[in-house]
């Protein structure tokens, strides 16, 4: 295989792929350096294990997220439900733009019970959802009925993913969709 020079963001995309297909687990180091057209001693230039590689690929995602698709719940000259069809439009998106489901989701079935090195990306970027969504439906609702809506549309969002994989109807996710949207219309008893 010949050596091509590749950057360390380019190794970010392309392992996120790769795990979010293969799982943490399932992935070799030789797996990712084929992913990504190096050789296996020469991806230790850029990460010294599989581990350090994984816990930046989490923060790349959050960071991802939070610069590109949560800023979308905090522009306020937009309504809520624009904001929220908005922000659930992108999640999906990302979702959905290569095979595997979410990765946060997988890895935390994945690893959670077998190892913490991986919580704290893992609960920042389900805290940064729920934030943004909480966010909007303060427009509607308490603060701490904001929280808990949106801790269930996590949850519920989650949930769909696990179905989708096993059942392949991506029905599912709009009807959470429309279910997320559906909070937003309810305005009595607050």
């Amino acid at each position: 295989m010949p050596v091509q020079k590749i950057t360390r963001e380019e190794i970010l995309k392309k392992a996120m792929r790769l795990f979010k297909r293969q799982g943490y687990h399932r992935t070799s180091m030789d797996d990712l350096a084929k992913e990504c057209g190096v050789l296996k001693g020469s991806f230790y230039y850029y990460f010294s294990s599989k581990e350090a590689l994984m816990k930046e690929v989490l923060q790349y995602v959050n960071a991802y997220n939070k610069a590109h698709v949560l800023t979308i719940a905090y522009e306020e000259a937009i309504p809520p439900k624009q904001r929220l069809e908005q922000l659930l439009d992108a999640l999906f998106d990302v979702l959905f733009q290569s095979e595997g489901g979410c990765l946060m989701g997988n890895t935390v079935l994945e690893t959670a019970l077998i190892t913490d090195e991986f919580k704290e990306p893992l609960q920042t970027h389900f805290n940064n959802i729920i934030n943004a969504v909480a966010h909007i439906y303060q427009h509607v609702y308490s603060p701490q009925k904001a929280v808990e809506l949106a801790q269930q549309l996590a949850i519920d969002i989650q949930g769909s993913l696990v179905m989708i994989k096993l059942f392949g109807n991506e029905k599912l996710l709009l009807n959470c969709r429309e279910r997320a949207l559906k909070h937003l219309e309810n305005t009595k008893s607050n």
